[in-house]
């Protein structure tokens, strides 16, 4: 089972955004090195919610660090299992 978290598109976030926080919800300590080397690739995605909001008026989206916290804590949970 893997959770579903839902944004709002105006809440953009960067990689390094996602690195971050995904280096500070497993409590690493260690330094994230970007290969710069590369090329940036496309600026940006973005993607449209106004058909849920349609559908879902009072629908509640996930601030970004919680879902980062509660995905990586279910990945640890789940670790064994959720590779196969």
């Amino acid at each position: 089972m893997i959770l579903g978290y839902t944004m709002d598109e105006e809440d953009e976030v960067t990689i390094k955004d996602v690195a971050e926080a995904i280096k500070k919800a497993h409590k690493y300590h260690g330094e994230i090195v970007y290969d710069t080397s590369k090329a940036d690739g496309q600026y940006k995605k973005t993607a449209s919610n106004k058909k849920l909001r349609s559908l879902l008026k009072d629908f509640q989206f996930t601030d970004f660090e919680t879902a980062v916290n509660d995905t990586v804590k279910w990945f640890k949970e789940n670790r064994v299992n959720a590779r196969t």
